[in-house]
């Protein structure tokens, strides 16, 4: 005996798992890359302007700000333009005071670590002379800028007259505050400066190097050469001379 009815359909196979995906790190997200520097402008952007300033306004002030410091160091550089048929007559004037030595006023000036002032015909690389000479001025100094330039204006004024007359736009070292300007308008910003004692002025330095030289000249010989007696003697009359710079 059959019995008919629907048949069931046939089992499926299982299939067998999929393998489990390994979970991918996470990338970093990478920080966009900086732009790149300008370019610094090309030299020639100093003959191409003209190198005669403007008048300045009336009372106008100069900020007192310089970007190279180390310590209680300042640098300062300055650049002027000058007529070329003036330059051999400046570099003449800056031989002279080379072999003249340095200068007792500026030497009473305790702020000043050093100045310099030099013809500038050609900058290095440049095939051919330029349009213009340049009275380049190099410092270094302690305390704020704007006394420092007043210290000058006051000080020197007829020095400032000969070095700077022949620049374009030189107004005279007096009053101070058209000087000041002009020195502003013309600072070159320092890309490095290096002070070997950043914390001592140019006093302390002066007196220091004094104090060396008499422990080298007086007390160092005493010290081989004399019985102790002698040494003390030395050793007494050193500390006299340097009392002023201890």
């Amino acid at each position: 005996m059959t019995t008919e009815g629907t048949a069931s359909p046939p089992p499926q196979p299982i299939q067998p798992p999929q393998p489990i995906q390994p979970i991918q790190p996470i990338q970093p997200i990478q920080p966009a890359p900086p732009p790149p520097p300008e370019p610094l402008p090309p030299l020639e952007h100093l003959d191409t302007l003209d190198p005669r300033p403007a008048p300045w306004p009336s009372g106008a002030l100069g900020t007192g700000a310089t970007s190279g410091a180390a310590g209680r160091a300042r640098a300062l550089s300055v650049i002027s333009p000058l007529p070329r048929f003036w330059s051999p007559l400046l570099k003449l004037a800056l031989f002279y005071k080379r072999l003249r030595g340095p200068d007792p006023t500026l030497q009473r000036l305790s702020l000043i670590h050093a100045a310099h002032w030099v013809v500038i015909d050609r900058f290095p690389g440049e095939p051919r002379r330029r349009r213009y000479a340049y009275l380049l001025f190099l410092s270094n100094f302690n305390g704020s800028w704007r006394e420092y330039i007043d210290a000058f204006a006051t000080a020197i004024p007829r020095r400032m007259a000969i070095l700077w007359g022949t620049s374009y736009g030189f107004p005279g070292a007096q009053p101070p505050t058209p000087f000041v300007n002009y020195i502003e308008r013309g600072q070159l910003a320092p890309n490095h400066f290096y002070s070997a004692y950043p914390q001592a002025s140019a006093t302390e330095v002066a007196s220091a190097l004094r104090v060396r030289e008499k422990l080298l000249d007086g007390v160092l010989p005493a010290a081989r050469e004399r019985d102790a007696d002698g040494f003390a003697e030395a050793w007494r009359a050193f500390l006299t001379d340097v009392q002023r710079d201890l």
